[in-house]
């Protein structure tokens, strides 16, 4: 029984069952040709039915091909999709990252406005002289509570479908031909210089002279500004804000580790799950 079980971990359906038929024989011949009245005082009966369920118990044993959504496969086949789709992976991830990330932004901003609304409504609500009388018609609270109001979210879904293509084609596409077609013209290795190669043309120059101004050009059409003016507020904020250092302290390190251990068809997803936050 402990070799059955032993063997039931170990081997795939067919050589675990072989080898349970193999144990019962096994058995058989030690009870006919070696120590029958052993067999017979321990109950061989109850030792063969006991193998017979090891062995129909290990017929339905987890599998890769019963129980495909297990965590290893699972994880393996999300691997080969994103090797052998390496564009279409990339913008599935970095569409979803920009709508996620946009309705993220959304609903903080509108939980600012309607937090200054509440708070010019109330002034108002104080600066008025009859207001110590509502005060005490509305029976304490329940005034602050009306003008207060709730919150209602509602999504711009514009704005939105914008992000997702942005993060699709841009963060998405774009990246994974830069970081996987143009920047191995530095090498393909992840040996310090390579690496370091990478990670200065990807800071020096891929990131403050496109990707940036390109996330500012299109926040820009959002608002209603014009190209230049989208540029304009870009330039101000590197000189006066330190946006590129910003930048820099973070995806840096970042693009380190991207270049050095994360795999080439992950590397835009990982960098989007950074700047997610970004």
């Amino acid at each position: 029984v402990i070799s059955a079980v032993h063997l039931r971990h170990h081997h795939t359906y067919h050589s675990r069952r072989s080898s349970f038929i193999t144990l019962e024989k096994y058995l058989h011949t030690l009870k006919v040709l070696c120590i029958p009245a052993l067999f017979d005082m321990v109950g061989f009966n109850i030792i063969a039915a006991t193998t017979a369920a090891l062995t129909i118990f290990s017929s339905t044993a987890p599998s890769c091909q019963a129980y495909p959504f297990l965590p290893t496969n699972v994880g393996s086949a999300i691997s080969t999709f994103y090797r052998e789709n390496p564009f279409t992976g990339a913008f599935i991830t970095c569409s979803i990252k920009g709508c996620s990330a946009d309705m993220v932004a959304q609903f903080i901003a509108s939980k600012r406005e309607h937090r200054e609304e509440k708070d010019r409504r109330m002034k108002l609500l104080e600066d008025n002289p009859f207001h110590n009388m509502l005060k005490k018609a509305s029976r304490g609270g329940e005034l602050s509570s009306k003008v207060e109001g709730q919150h209602k979210f509602n999504v711009d879904w514009k704005r939105s479908l914008v992000f997702i293509l942005y993060g699709g084609f841009y963060q998405g596409m774009v990246l994974e031909f830069i970081y996987n077609h143009v920047l191995p013209l530095f090498g393909t290795g992840t040996d310090m210089k390579t690496v370091a190669s990478k990670v200065v043309a990807d800071m020096g120059f891929i990131s403050p002279l496109v990707t940036i101004p390109t996330a500012y050009v299109i926040k820009g059409f959002l608002i209603g500004n014009t190209f230049v003016q989208s540029l304009a507020n870009y330039v101000d904020d590197v000189v006066n804000k330190g946006l590129v250092f910003k930048n820099w302290m973070i995806f840096v390190p970042v693009q380190c580790i991207t270049f050095s251990i994360i795999p080439e068809h992950f590397r835009v997803s990982f960098v989007a799950c950074i700047s997610f936050f970004w």
